[in-house]
């Protein structure tokens, strides 16, 4: 790769900007904000509909820039054709629509500290398909991140799980790290990929088909939708960072890290998300948060810190 830098920079910039890391912690820190987007204003509009606006609207503004790509390379993505149903049902719908309905139910920092997990569903699954090995202190630091999530989810108290009073809205965001964890692994594995914009745009616009029942779901019971200032800016934002941007950037960060490596940078979800909650919608941290938080980054770190194959 040429050291030549874009748009007159410094060699060390361009380096930078290409740099995978930082491609993956952008990706979490807009993922971070759009789980505080989400909560605020779940009240005001449907979650599984603004997931289409998501999904759907990033397809829009996709295919404006990458309808001849996407014909040009359309036998691959014919050959391909339920690999990537598969993949847009991991993502856009498993994924990202359950974690956006579990906010009707749930805080935004306990849909981040649960993801903290995916790193380490990520090392379970790729184990499970031989992509990479799973030794014992993998298996410790597993333990412990189970530990730290079954904390928040319970709450800390034993009555929780004894009576199995759990939360609807943390037990969705447990399905929904799955999903995201699956998708992690599979991208990585799948043969034939398109140009990252032309299979981001089969993702999206595959995702954006799979949400119109809910929004025939919606519209049949007279939900209303209203279009505010409020609704209106977080349909775009939506529709463009955790879409476009932060599946394009960890996407990125995949390819060039491999699945574990970049999976774990899914540790900075929870302080990101939890300032920004913070900071904009008033949600307040429990002690509970931080022991699990703090039981997950630990459990997450044992189980991701040793050599690994990623290829």
């Amino acid at each position: 790769m040429s050291d030549q830098s874009p748009v007159g920079g410094s060699p060390a910039t361009g380096q930078l900007l290409r740099s995978p890391h930082i491609a993956a912690f952008m990706a979490i820190f807009f993922i971070g904000i759009n789980f505080v987007i989400v909560r605020a204003v779940y009240e005001q509009y449907p979650p599984s509909v603004l997931s289409l606006w998501r999904w759907g609207g990033a397809a829009v503004l996709l295919l404006c820039f990458t309808w001849r790509g996407v014909i040009a390379e359309w036998p691959m993505i014919r050959r391909n054709f339920w690999i990537y149903v598969l993949m847009a049902f991991l993502m856009p719908i498993s994924g990202a629509l359950a974690s956006f309905v579990a906010m009707e139910w749930t805080v935004a920092v306990n849909g981040a500290i649960i993801q903290s997990l995916i790193p380490a569903l990520v090392i379970v699954i790729a184990w499970m398909v031989g992509l990479e090995k799973v030794g014992g202190r993998q298996m410790v630091g597993l333990i412990l991140a189970l530990i730290g999530v079954g904390g928040i989810v319970t709450r800390a108290d034993l009555a929780v799980l004894t009576g199995l009073d759990f939360n609807i809205g943390d037990l969705i965001l447990l399905a929904s790290s799955f999903g995201l964890a699956a998708y992690t692994v599979m991208y990585k594995c799948i043969k034939e990929k398109p140009s990252p914009t032309v299979f981001l745009t089969v993702l999206c616009g595959l995702g954006g088909l799979m949400h119109l029942p809910f929004l025939f779901y919606e519209l049949a019971i007279g939900t209303p939708m209203p279009f505010n200032l409020e609704t209106s800016l977080s349909m775009a934002y939506v529709a463009v960072f955790p879409s476009l941007i932060a599946i394009l950037l960890f996407n990125y960060g995949i390819d060039r890290l491999g699945p574990s490596r970049a999976a774990a940078y899914h540790y900075f979800l929870a302080p990101i998300t939890a300032a920004a909650a913070f900071l904009f919608i008033g949600e307040k941290l429990l002690w509970y948060h931080g022991v699990g938080t703090a039981l997950i980054f630990a459990g997450v770190f044992l189980a991701s810190g040793s050599k690994q194959k990623d290829t």
